[in-house]
């Protein structure tokens, strides 16, 4: 089963906004107003994984591995 090395190779990668990114230093009159509505509709596209996940794991139930890389994908 493929989820074991899956789930190692993505965690190894994942960053966490809370500690990654320096937020003391963030000022927010360097931010321009198309990176702004850039991030915003990165933040609309990530706010769909939820349904598209749900609809993964629906149509490929039989595919333990699909599924697993699927729940992972999510988290």
């Amino acid at each position: 089963m493929l989820y074991p090395e899956l789930f190692r190779s993505l965690e190894s990668v994942r960053w966490n906004m809370e500690k990654d990114i320096n937020w003391d230093q963030f000022d927010a009159s360097k931010l321009s107003e198309e990176q702004a509505q850039t991030i915003k509709m990165n933040a609309i596209t990530e706010w769909s994984a939820l349904p598209a996940t749900e609809m993964f794991l629906r149509d490929n139930k039989h595919d333990s591995d699909f599924s697993a890389f699927m729940s992972i994908w999510f988290f």
